[in-house]
Parts: structure tokens; C-alpha cells; sequence
């Protein structure tokens, strides 16, 4: 165990920074990086000092490598703590570049500490204000627990660790009781390798939702056995409609983050803070004639469920949030 004086030095570093800076990501970024330490420290007596009496963000290296950390490792390669310890700015500046860097050392262009605090692998709750959306109307669709509020294809799905789940082997459409027409939805979704789901918007209670409403596309595009698929179908697309922006993906078995807008005839989607999809309706299928051929009498629907359309793999959704933009919930679509 690091010894008691040396502790007692970093932690007043930090909290030297958390008191002295105005700047509110700045708490909120020290309090996530506290977290996820406290999470991964292999020393339960030392993670319950820190809880306790320290109270901020501790970095070291360990004594004699005993108690490894790579977020102290990758600060102390950034500053001097003892030169620094009274410059406000220059700590904030090195805490700030540290998420930037990768979390894994070995992997130069993966997941960074400020991608996995965004990700919520934390313990529950701590960041609970950093992951709401910033639209105040936002409502949950999933507490997290239960199925409740969800309609359709119950028994091919379970909640499982605070996610919704497609069983393996099973398929059909999980809906949400109420109808909506023009919304942002965010939610949180995990892929297997080769998995394939979807998303359903504006979405009847009957019929294949990608033609009898639309289905937003969820799959793992970097399967081999999808190498030869058309650029409709791959993740993010609007299924046979319009085709989404590839290589946003974060890699299988990690959270993906997204955003889907659907406001009158634009539908729009974000996957991991990027646009992969911005189309009008009347644009991408003109006169109804839509780029895979087929007929998607969807398109013309005005309001419909939110769904998710399992395809027989474990994919994973999480965090589905909504905001009901026309305040139309239970409306009857065209």
C-alpha cells in the first residue's frame, strides 16, 4: 500500500483543482476519472480512503509496481505533480489530455478515457448527469429492470443487466406501447460478433417493420458474412432507403452510442457523436421508388411505435431514451 503522507500529497493536488476551477466539465470529468479508479483499484482499503477522506482524483503508479494504475502512469509522463501542484491550470490541462489517450496502451487508435467515461463503465449512478441528453423533455423508455411499457415479441427478449436482450434463436418485434411521430430517440447498443438487429421507427403493431414503417439499422458491419451486402443495409441505414455512413462502429462486445431524429420528412442519425445518416423522405425514394426496389409504404406514415427488431442474435440495447417532439404520443399514424 502507498504510503499515507504520499497519498495525502496527490489528493490535495486535486482537490486544489476541484475547488479552484470554474469550469464545470472540469469537476464532472474529475469525479468520472475518480470513479472508474476506485472501480478498477485492486486494493479495496485504499479505494475506501479514498472514498472516504480523499474524496478526488488519485493517480500514482504504485509501490514498487505493486498496485499498477495507467491513468497515474499516463499523467506522470504529462507533469511533475510536485512542480505543478499549486498551478490550477496545468493540472486541469494534463487531466483533460489524458482522456484523449488510448486506455490501452497497446491499442494507439482504440477506446480513450474520455471515450470509456462517456460509455458509463463506471459504477452505477456516477454519471448519471454527464449521460442524460441535454433535451429536458427526455423521458425513459426502459427503467432498466423490467419490460414494462413494451409490447409485441416479450418473450424473445429479457432484461439482463440493465439491458434489453434478444434471446439467442429468437426474433420478432419488441414495441413500445405508445406511438410517437416526431422525436429524438438515444439509446445504447452492444453487438456480438456478426450481430444483426434494428431499430424500428414509426412502426405498425403488425407486418415487417422495415417496409411497413422503418428500421434503422444495427449490425456488425465488419462480419465476414455481410461482406457482400448492398450499402442499404449496413449500420445506421435506413433499411433499403438510404444508405449510412460506414467505419463508426466501435469494435464488437464494446457500447455504441445513437441518435435517431425523425422530425416530418428528415430522419436523421448519429452513431457516436457522428452524422451517419441525414435524408429527406421525399428525396431519398422519389414517387415511392426506393433504392432497393421494394415497396415501403412506411415511408408515408406520419407516427408509429419505436421498436426493436431482433434477428435471432444477443445483440444488446440500453439507456433508450426519447423526446416527444410533437407531444403526439398515442397518436394513430395515417
Amino acid at each position: 500500500m502507498l504510503q499515507r503522507t504520499a497519498i495525502s500529497s496527490l489528493c490535495a493536488v486535486f482537490v486544489l483543482v476541484l475547488a479552484a476551477t470554474p469550469v464545470r466539465a472540469t469537476p464532472d470529468f474529475f469525479k468520472t476519472f475518480t470513479a472508474e479508479y476506485l472501480q478498477e483499484h485492486p486494493d479495496e482499503a485504499f479505494a475506501a480512503f479514498a472514498r472516504t477522506e480523499a474524496k478526488c482524483n488519485i493517480c500514482h503508479q504504485g509501490t514498487k509496481g505493486k498496485l499498477p494504475n495507467v491513468y497515474g502512469q499516463q499523467l506522470a509522463e504529462l507533469v511533475d505533480a510536485k512542480l505543478v501542484r499549486k498551478d490550477t491550470a496545468a493540472m486541469t490541462a494534463a487531466l483533460q489530455a489524458v482522456a484523449k489517450l488510448p486506455a490501452d496502451p497497446a491499442d494507439p487508435v482504440g477506446e480513450t478515457f474520455g471515450q470509456r467515461i462517456a460509455e458509463g463503465k463506471l459504477p452505477g449512478g456516477e454519471l448519471a448527469q454527464l449521460q442524460q441528453p441535454a433535451a429536458p423533455n427526455a423521458v425513459e423508455l426502459f427503467d432498466g429492470k423490467t419490460l414494462d411499457g413494451w409490447i409485441g415479441a416479450t418473450d424473445s427478449y429479457e432484461v439482463r443487466d440493465r439491458a434489453i436482450v434478444t434471446l439467442p434463436g429468437h426474433g420478432g418485434n419488441l414495441l413500445t406501447k405508445n406511438e410517437y411521430a416526431d422525436f429524438v430517440l438515444w439509446l445504447e447498443f452492444r453487438l456480438p460478433p456478426g450481430g444483426n438487429s434494428g431499430v424500428g421507427i414509426r412502426a405498425p403493431l403488425e407486418g415487417d417493420a422495415a417496409y411497413q414503417g422503418m428500421e434503422i439499422q444495427v449490425l456488425d458491419d465488419t462480419a465476414d458474412k455481410y461482406a457482400d451486402l448492398q450499402p442499404y443495409q449496413f449500420h445506421g441505414s435506413i433499411y433499403g432507403v438510404a444508405p449510412a455512413e460506414r467505419g463508426r462502429l466501435r469494435p464488437v462486445g464494446q457500447w455504441n452510442r445513437e441518435e435517431i431524429r425523425c422530425v416530418g420528412r428528415r430522419v436523421t442519425v448519429k452513431l457516436n457523436g457522428k452524422t451517419i445518416v441525414d435524408v429527406d423522405l421525399d428525396e431519398a425514394a422519389p414517387g415511392g421508388k426506393t433504392i432497393d426496389g421494394n415497396d415501403h409504404p412506411g415511408l408515408k406514415r406520419q407516427a408509429g411505435h419505436i421498436g426493436l427488431l431482433g434477428h435471432g442474435d444477443a445483440v444488446a440495447f440500453r439507456k433508450i431514451m426519447i423526446d416527444d417532439l410533437s407531444k403526439t404520443s398515442g397518436a394513430q399514424a395515417d
